[in-house]
């Protein structure tokens, strides 16, 4: 278990199951703690170690023991597999992932499967190139998702009681995340969300009950908080996607549902539609080709309105309403999307080029947001540039890459009430 830390609603646990209860035989759950995970800190591992709670106790109420190890990802999957008659790991939509099962696979000497938990629609399954648009993509996913879009199973173990070979650590032990060889420090963990499936649960059931109505008005409205906060829960595997998407879709067939399916399936596929197939993902090399032409020709190093990173990253910029976004993404961890989306093109406006703005945009959302090193993190980053969009009308450093202005933010949402909801959470701290 390494992607979908969720004791419920778990594919590749009910696939695991399957098998176990075929052979009439035992079956038992290993997570490796391994602190070298690409750009991983302490706040994600703090997010993941509450979350890891909850699988605990669901699969004690299964009859499925749980084993935490911590050390080298490979290494102790590869051991652990040595007297088992399968293997069956969640599957990773990003490259380092695939290449990391990849290996798993090569080195277990058993049968081993990757389930796929963490999309709708098996990306494979919707496609077989990266896709240039929402637009283009859609269609085959509306077609697909009668097939997929149904709840899961829940089966129980018939075999013999598992004895795991392996000890396992204590990972709620006091001090324990200090003792994972390699976490980096990184920012503080969040206050305002704390990991787990109840917990997603329990913010999925109050977004479909207070805020799924008005979605579809609302979900640009920044000052009102509407957003539905599970990104981190989708992110870490506490919900699942199908589990999310059944929600909304059981509350109505009003715009609100369809505003938010847009999001939760088509635009989530999208980007894991990119993290399997687009060239150069992770890289400024996936901006396309156009958009890459149009901001080397526009750019201006050394313009009046270049800001430093230094002055970014300590909220000291001449814009109110980013210097308030960015603190919002270092202190909860999150930001709201209409505000992802003009925070960073505020970066690109502010940037000696291009580029040098991207790797300080995936940077930033890969060290703060609890849900940033994820396909969504990485291709909204990517989108700032012109992925997933098309070209406009030219303007100074943007050239023809869609640009978003302190006026326009004022015309979608009331900005002193968007300062002021963030300086609540930051004296919440």
């Amino acid at each position: 278990m390494q992607r979908s830390f969720r004791g419920w609603d778990n594919p590749a646990l009910e696939a695991a199951l399957s098998l176990a209860n075929g052979r009439r035989c035992g079956l038992w759950v290993l997570v490796v703690l391994d602190g070298s995970y690409p750009e991983a800190n302490a706040r994600h591992f703090t997010f993941l170690l509450e979350g890891l709670a909850d699988v605990r106790d669901a699969l004690r109420e299964r009859g499925i023991p749980l084993v935490v190890r911590a050390g080298s990802f490979l290494d102790e999957v590869a051991a652990a597999a040595g007297t088992a008659g399968a293997l069956v790991c969640d599957e990773h939509p990003e490259p380092f992932g695939r290449a990391l099962r990849a290996a798993v696979g090569e080195r277990a000497p058993c049968l081993a499967l990757a389930v796929e938990g963490d999309a709708v629609l098996p990306p494979e399954v919707l496609a077989d190139h990266a896709h240039i648009a929402a637009r283009t993509l859609r269609p085959a996913v509306h077609r697909l998702l009668p097939e997929f879009l149904h709840p899961g199973t829940a089966a129980e173990l018939v075999g013999p009681p598992p004895s795991p070979p392996l000890p396992g650590v204590d990972f709620l032990a006091p001090g324990f995340l200090d003792r994972i060889p390699g976490v980096v420090g990184g920012p503080p963990a969040s206050p305002f969300f704390h990991g787990g499936q109840a917990e997603g649960r329990r913010r999925l059931r109050r977004f479909v009950e207070q805020g799924l109505e008005g979605y579809a008005d609302g979900h640009h409205r920044a000052d009102l908080d509407t957003g539905s906060h599970l990104g981190p829960y989708l992110h870490f595997g506490h919900l699942g996607p199908v589990e999310v998407a059944l929600a909304a879709q059981e509350a109505g067939s009003g715009p609100g549902v369809a505003a938010f399916l847009e999001q939760v399936i088509v635009r989530r596929e999208l980007a894991i539609n990119a993290a399997r197939f687009l060239s150069g993902y992770g890289t400024p090399g996936m901006v396309p080709a156009w958009a890459q032409k149009t901001l080397d020709e526009h750019a201006s190093p050394g313009a009046p309105q270049e800001v430093s990173e230094e002055m970014m990253e300590a909220c000291r910029t001449p814009d109110p309403a980013w210097n308030a976004a960015m603190k919002d993404m270092q202190v909860r961890g999150t930001m709201h999307n209409y505000l992802r989306m003009y925070w960073g093109k505020q970066v690109l406006l502010w940037s000696a080029n291009w580029r040098r703005a991207f790797a300080a945009l995936l940077r930033w959302n890969n060290r703060y947001f609890l849900d940033g090193r994820d396909p969504n993190g990485t291709v909204g980053v990517a989108w700032v540039f012109g992925l997933h969009d098309r070209p406009f009308s030219r303007r100074p450093v943007f050239g023809a890459v869609r640009s978003m202005t302190p006026g326009g933010l004022a015309r979608k949402l009331d900005v002193a009430a968007y300062l002021r909801l963030v300086e609540g959470f930051v004296q919440g701290t």
